[in-house]
């Protein structure tokens, strides 16, 4: 389990730059919208990619995260098909689907977490996801990141 992770939004040199920042335990100079998340690490957030995905019927969406460089293992960008499945939580259908994706997610056996945790962090993440989508179609540099450091 990450002791430290976040989202965040920002164009490729800019995630680089945030995660070299964070593992040297400095301060990132880099100021971009962030989503604190925790105790979470890569495999929690691929299971609730695997979940959100079936929650919106996006059949063919992997639910995996891709690491950004080789060299650090703690950076991640969230691909385009599964951005646009969290960017779909923002304005569902059905406002109860968030609500019961939330206690999937933290039901699962890979986490340890409650309902009134994912529940808000589920709709922050929904719309982060929404606001890159929205940004990236004036600036298409920009990406949703996932930084998690033991």
């Amino acid at each position: 389990m990450a002791t430290y992770s976040e989202f965040f939004i920002a164009d490729h040199h800019q995630a680089v730059a945030r995660a070299k920042a964070r593992e040297a335990g400095t301060p990132p100079r880099i100021d971009v919208p962030v989503l604190p998340t925790p105790g979470l690490g890569d495999f929690e957030i691929e299971v609730l990619g695997a979940l959100a995905v079936k929650k919106v019927h996006a059949t063919g969406v992997g639910a995996e995260l891709s690491l950004v460089d080789i060299e650090l293992d703690t950076l991640y960008a969230v691909p385009d098909a599964l951005l646009e499945v969290f960017a779909e939580l923002n304005a569902p259908e059905d406002p109860e689907d968030v609500t019961e994706l939330a206690a999937e997610w933290a039901a699962a056996e890979e986490m340890e977490s409650t309902t009134e945790i994912t529940g808000p962090l589920l709709r922050q993440l929904a719309a982060m996801s929404a606001t890159v989508l929205k940004e990236a179609e004036n600036d298409s540099r920009l990406g949703l990141f996932f930084f998690s450091a033991e």
